[in-house]
């Protein structure tokens, strides 16, 4: 409501101003300056420009509040998306998809130590519908890493979230063969990306009992030059400065 009564003044105000302004022009045009200095109406439509003054600052004012409160409605709504697409989209084709091998599976959840348990003395053989199921998941994991580096400057979840998560992707060996396949369908600054994350991803124990040290090694990830200077690359890429 508080939008839809800012959106209504924001086109009444700049009407009102208009209006007096070409009070002024025909007062100007029709009436003589000696005589009108000293008449009502020359204090009338001095009133007037004065409130026209003020008429246009409080529709810059309400312009300005208006394009705050839609600024954080599409941030909310593309915060929405992001999560959509890069997390609940991926974990929910881990679910369904049956051709996989589950010891593939179960591999993206080290942290699970259940589901570690009913899975690390599996050895399925591959298959042809396996392997490229498996790879498909791959695809779509190491895209996901490409998108945040492109959407991460518009989301509002933060980077340590979305680090946590790739993390535990990125200590699946499945993941890890795939991307030395795969890794140059995408961008230079993705695969140095899923490098740095194998990297981290290699000093968090199998299963993954202890999430606080995980986010200790999350902020020295962020503190990392390198990662820096990935988010800035590919900050520069999408400004289209290279």
């Amino acid at each position: 409501m508080l939008f839809l009564n800012t959106f209504n003044y924001i086109h009444i105000i700049p009407l009102l101003a208009i209006l007096v302004l070409i009070i002024s022009i025909l007062a100007a045009i029709f009436i003589k300056p000696h005589s009108f200095q000293s008449s009502r109406t020359f204090v009338f439509i001095s009133i007037m420009a004065s409130l026209a003054v003020v008429i246009l600052a409080g529709n810059i004012f309400l312009t300005t509040m208006n394009m705050e409160v839609q600024r954080k409605i599409n941030n909310a709504q593309f915060t929405k998306q992001a999560i959509d697409k890069l997390w609940l989209y991926p974990n929910q084709l881990l679910l369904k998809e049956k051709q996989a091998r589950p010891e593939f599976l179960a591999s993206f959840y080290y942290n699970n130590p259940e589901l570690y348990q009913l899975t690390k003395d599996i050895h399925t053989k591959p298959t042809i519908d396996s392997t490229l199921q498996e790879q498909y998941i791959s695809i779509v994991l190491i895209q996901c890493w490409e998108d945040y580096l492109t959407l991460r400057e518009l989301d509002q979840t933060g980077d340590q979230v979305w680090l946590y998560n790739f993390l535990q992707w990125a200590q699946s060996p499945y993941l890890k063969n795939d991307f030395e396949t795969l890794k140059y369908n995408f961008a230079p600054t993705t695969i140095k990306f899923g490098e740095l994350l194998f990297e981290y991803s290699a000093q968090i124990p199998v299963p993954t009992t202890k999430p606080h040290e995980v986010q200790l090694l999350i902020r020295k990830l962020i503190d990392d030059p390198r990662l820096r200077a990935i988010f800035k690359e590919r900050s520069m890429q999408h400004y289209g400065f290279y």
